[in-house]
């Protein structure tokens, strides 16, 4: 009697349990966040809105809602992101075009770069960042045998950053301008870009900045508070030296959680860009190392995914992007409170306030979670 062989189905872990560490370094992060979101904001919320609770509320919100869309997107798969990745080339400038109509982009800080959906307000720069990457990631994979030339491994595809990064500064966003340029050069060099070329474009992108900045005065204004903010006690270096003083406070241990003083109206942004610097006040040195290693942790993780996926461009170029994605920001943020950086605004991912923010870092670890998932099945 004839025999029949069913295949083998391969059953995939549940997506919450694919990669425990790196799930459990996000919620440690995201629940500081919250404890940290109500710290710095609980005075000031009171006195503003009658409501100490009221960032912390639209911060767990955009958490639930980043969460959810973490696990939706952790079920996808590889395949259908290689497929759709051409596609999201157009969702970048799309939503990048529309921020710039008059009457549809909502402009607040000298800046017009929210979108006004009635309860609260999207920034679609920071999806604009996860849909390049999962786009450019698809270009090298897709012209896989032509990455060692010059012309498609590194002018074409430098060309669309390019072209995102101008519109971004149309904005303007000179942060996540860089925050692209940057990670889309490591890509380069996960793909199997030449270093050289690597090297020539990280030298053109940076006199392309040097540029951007000598021709700019508002962004003049701030290398120049950078380097001598006392010169500006009250101006432009204001905010830098609130920073360094609440970094200062907190010398080893902190002055413990909640008692942060540079918070009341002092600190410019405390519960955004400079949150590290209230980490530092009230948790002192030993905290903000704990921090930082959180996100090293992150890294790790990240990485030794991507190291995994060696095999297959798409995979392992879009793993190292999302990584670099979630915790370059982070170190640029920390060096910006810490007065290694110029000042820009840019939230430090995961901890600081910001709804646009944490659903699209949290939307990033989804898909490296689908990378890590489908990691078995990816070469079948």
């Amino acid at each position: 009697m004839q025999t029949t062989h069913t295949p083998q189905v391969s059953r995939l872990k549940p997506p919450l349990f694919v990669d425990a560490g790196l799930v459990m370094t996000v919620l440690i992060l995201v629940g500081f966040s919250i404890i940290m979101v109500y710290s710095t904001t609980a005075i000031v919320a009171q006195e503003r809105y009658g409501d100490a609770y009221y960032f912390v509320k639209r911060q767990g919100i955009a958490a639930g809602l980043g969460l959810c869309l973490m696990l939706l997107l952790s079920r996808c798969s590889v395949e259908w992101l290689r497929r759709w990745s051409p596609f999201m080339l157009f969702a970048c400038l799309g939503l990048l075009l529309i921020t710039l109509i008059p009457g549809v982009g909502h402009r607040a800080g000298g800046a017009q770069r929210w979108i006004n959906l009635g309860l609260m307000r999207f920034q679609p720069a920071e999806a604009v960042k996860v849909f390049f990457i999962v786009f450019i990631a698809g270009y090298w994979s897709r012209h896989e045998t032509k990455i060692p030339e010059f012309v498609p491994g590194v002018v074409k595809p430098f060309m669309l950053v390019a072209l995102v990064a101008g519109l971004l500064l149309m904005q303007p966003d000179f942060g996540s301008a860089a925050v692209i340029a940057v990670v889309t050069l490591a890509m380069a060099l996960a793909a199997g870009v030449r270093l050289r070329y690597v090297l020539y474009s990280g030298l053109v992108a940076a006199i392309c900045a040097c540029v951007l900045v000598v021709v700019s005065p508002y962004r003049m204004q701030r290398i120049v508070s950078f380097l001598a903010p006392w010169e500006d006690a009250s101006g432009k270096g204001y905010q830098l030296i609130q920073s360094l003083i609440a970094v200062g406070t907190g010398q080893a241990t902190g002055l413990g959680l909640g008692g942060s003083q540079q918070k009341l109206f002092f600190l410019p942004a405390a519960h955004t860009d400079f949150i590290f610097a209230v980490v530092a006040e009230e948790l002192g040195f030993v905290g903000s190392i704990c921090l930082l290693a959180i996100f090293l942790v992150l890294m790790w993780r990240g990485l030794r995914l991507a190291a995994s996926l060696v095999d297959d461009t798409f995979a392992f170029s879009l793993a190292v992007g999302l990584t670099l994605l979630l915790v370059a920001p982070a170190l640029l943020n920390i060096g910006v409170v810490i007065g290694l950086l110029p000042t820009k605004g840019m939230v430090l991912p995961l901890v600081g306030y910001g709804g646009s923010s944490i659903v699209t870092c949290l939307a990033a670890v989804g898909l490296l979670l689908a990378l890590k998932r489908h990691e078995g099945a990816i070469f079948r």
